[in-house]
C-alpha cells in the first residue's frame, strides 16, 4: 500500500514536471520568433528632459549663425581718419592779441595709420576671443551629446535587463519544479538564481539613474547605424580644417606678428593749413608739413616677425596632421564598431537556427537525443544576452560617429555620411 502510494507520488510530480516542461518550452518556441525580430532595434527610449532647453546646444547655434554676420561688422568698422581742428588763441599787455586756426591731417602717431593698426588690433582680438568661445561651447556640447549617448545606453540597459528578468523567471520556475521531481541537481538551480538576480540588481540599478537628455532624432539613426558610410577621409578632413576653431585661433595668432613694435609707430607726418595771426602782425594763411622719424631700423624686428610667422605655420600643418590622425583613427573604429556588430548579428543568426533546431526537437522527440527543453532554454537566454549585446554595439557606433560629427561640424547629415536608400 505504501509503495502503491509513493508511486503515485512520484508520477504526479513527474507528470507536473512534464506539465511545466511543456508549458516553459512550448511558450519559448512560440515566441522565439517576435523575440529574435525585435532583438535586432533599439526601441523607443522616453525622457522628462527637454532637447530645446539644452543652453550649450543653442548658444552654439546662434554663434555659430552670427559669427560671420559679426565678423563682418567688425571688418566694416572705420577706423579714425586722423584729421584734426587746431586752434590757438592769447593775450599780451604789451604786444597785443595772437590767434590761429586751421586743419591737420596726422598720418602717423596718434594720427590715420595709428588709428587703423590700433582698429586692426581690436579686430583680431575680438575675433580671437569670439572663436575662443565658440570653441569652448563647441566643447561642452560634445560632453553634452556624449552624455545623451551615455543615457540612452541607460535607459536601454534599463529596458533589457528587465526584460532579461522577465525571461529568466518562468526557467528559474521549471528550475526549482524540476529539482523538487529530481531531474535537476541544486546547481543548476543555483546558476539561474544568480542570473536572475544579475538581472534584477543592473535592472534596479539603470532604472534609478536620472533622465539626462535623449534626443528622439537619433532613433532612426541608431537603428541604421550599421548601413552608415562615411565620406572619404580627404574630404572629412578638409572640412574638418576648414571649420576647427584650433587652425583658426592658430592664424590668428599668427597675425598678432604684424603688430609687434616698428619704427613707423614712432615716425610723425602731419599735414597742415591755418589761419593765423600773430601778435601785431596781420591775418596771414600758412600750408605745410611737419615730419618726424626716428634713427634706427627693422631689422631684428623682421626677424622676429618672420621666426614666428614660420612656426604658426609649422604649428598649423602639425594641427591639422594630428586633426587627420584623429579622424582617421575614429574612422577605422567606426568601421570596427560595425564590423564586431555584423559578428553579433550573424551570431545571433547561428543561436536562432539552434534555437529552431531545438524546437524542432522539442515537437519531435527521439529517444536516442537527450530532451530539448533545457536547450530551448539556455538558447533563449542567449538570445536575450544577445540582443542586449547588439543593440549596445549600436550606440557604441553611435558614440563613435558623434565624435566624428564634432570635428567635421556637417551643416546636414550628407557633408558626414552617406544612408542608402531604403
Amino acid at each position: 500500500m505504501v509503495m502503491a502510494t509513493l508511486a503515485a507520488l512520484l508520477a504526479a510530480s513527474t507528470a507536473q514536471a512534464q506539465q511545466v516542461r511543456l508549458r516553459l518550452a512550448g511558450s519559448l518556441c512560440n515566441s522565439l520568433t517576435s523575440q529574435v525580430l525585435a532583438s535586432q532595434q533599439v526601441p523607443p527610449l522616453s525622457s522628462t528632459a527637454n532637447a530645446a532647453a539644452s543652453v550649450n546646444a543653442t548658444l552654439s547655434e546662434r554663434l555659430e549663425k552670427q559669427r560671420d554676420s559679426y565678423f563682418a561688422k567688425l571688418d566694416s568698422a572705420v577706423p579714425f581718419n586722423g584729421l584734426y581742428a587746431t586752434g590757438l588763441a592769447d593775450q599780451t599787455d604789451t604786444y597785443g592779441n595772437r590767434y590761429s586756426f586751421g586743419l591737420e591731417w596726422e598720418l602717423f602717431d596718434q594720427g590715420r595709420g595709428e588709428a587703423r593698426r590700433t582698429m586692426d588690433r581690436l579686430r583680431l582680438e575680438s575675433k580671437t576671443q569670439y572663436v575662443q568661445l565658440l570653441r569652448d561651447m563647441e566643447d561642452r556640447q560634445l560632453q553634452e551629446n556624449l552624455l545623451a549617448v551615455e543615457q540612452m545606453r541607460n535607459k536601454l540597459l534599463a529596458t533589457l535587463y528587465q526584460r532579461e528578468a522577465a525571461a529568466i523567471r518562468p526557467v528559474l520556475e521549471r528550475r526549482k519544479a524540476e529539482l523538487a521531481a529530481g531531474r535537476a541537481t541544486r546547481s543548476d538551480v543555483a546558476e539561474i538564481e544568480y542570473k536572475a538576480e544579475r538581472a534584477a540588481l543592473r535592472g534596479q540599478h539603470y532604472s534609478g539613474l536620472r533622465d539626462v537628455l535623449v534626443y528622439p532624432q537619433s532613433q532612426e539613426l541608431i537603428n541604421r547605424i550599421e548601413e552608415v558610410q562615411l565620406r572619404p577621409d580627404d574630404e572629412l578632413l578638409a572640412r574638418a580644417a576648414e571649420r576647427s576653431p584650433d587652425l583658426q585661433l592658430q592664424g590668428m595668432l599668427a597675425q598678432r606678428n604684424a603688430f609687434l613694435p616698428s619704427v613707423k609707430d614712432n615716425t610723425s607726418v602731419r599735414l597742415y593749413v591755418e589761419r593765423s595771426k600773430d601778435l601785431e602782425r596781420g591775418p596771414y594763411a600758412v600750408a605745410g608739413v611737419r615730419v618726424r622719424i626716428p634713427i634706427g631700423n627693422d631689422e631684428v624686428r623682421d626677424t622676429v616677425a618672420e621666426a614666428n610667422a614660420g612656426i604658426a605655420r609649422e604649428q598649423q600643418e602639425a594641427m591639422r596632421a594630428a586633426l587627420g590622425q584623429k579622424l582617421a583613427l575614429l574612422s577605422e573604429r567606426l568601421r570596427l564598431k560595425q564590423n564586431d556588430m555584423r559578428i553579433l548579428q550573424a551570431e545571433n543568426r547561428l543561436v536562432r537556427q539552434k534555437a529552431e533546431q531545438a524546437c524542432y526537437r522539442y515537437d519531435h522527440p527521439v529517444s536516442v537525443l537527450p530532451d530539448a527543453d533545457r536547450d530551448v532554454e539556455d538558447l533563449t537566454l542567449r538570445l536575450v544576452e544577445m540582443q542586449r549585446e547588439i543593440l549596445l554595439a549600436r550606440l557604441d557606433v553611435l558614440e563613435v560617429l558623434t565624435q566624428i560629427s564634432a570635428l567635421v561640424k556637417p551643416r546636414e547629415p550628407r557633408e558626414l555620411y552617406l544612408l542608402p536608400d531604403r
